[in-house]
């Protein structure tokens, strides 16, 4: 059970990313064309990143839920926070591009950080809490 749940969160949580994203762009009113193919064909790599570092914290941590949590936060958190942080500000200055590509793709690239850093940190670790996912290695 425990390993269903630590593969199924980072799924829902990935899946929601994409669904967002997705929403977003439609919203923003862009319609299907090569560039946005190439940039959906990409987005749930982009979308992996932040769950998987605090899944792999989480796993590796000691304790009940709650230090599990704390101590994956403790561990990643900066570095997760950092790595968005910094591809958000280098996504900032393709906003002004007037090729079109680089306008879509700065755009594309700050969505996709965005939602995958808030439904990692937000989603994935409120549902392992919410769920008191323990990792009793008995069970594994």
């Amino acid at each position: 059970m425990i390993v269903f749940v630590l593969h199924a969160f980072p799924t829902v949580s990935i899946f929601s990313v994409l669904i967002s994203v997705i929403g977003a762009v439609t919203i923003a009113g862009w319609t299907l064309g090569v560039i946005e193919a190439i940039l959906f064909g990409i987005l749930a790599g982009f979308s992996v990143d932040y769950v998987i570092h605090l899944a792999h914290a989480y796993s590796h941590a000691e304790g009940d839920v709650e230090e599990r949590v704390m101590a994956a936060y403790a561990e990643m958190g900066t570095s997760v926070f950092s790595g968005m942080l910094t591809s958000v500000v280098a996504s900032i200055p393709l906003f002004f591009c007037t090729l079109t590509f680089f306008a879509k793709f700065g755009t594309f690239l700050c969505l996709t950080i965005l939602f995958s850093w808030i439904f990692a940190n937000l989603g994935f670790m409120g549902l392992l809490a919410t769920f008191k996912i323990s990792m009793d290695r008995k069970c594994l």
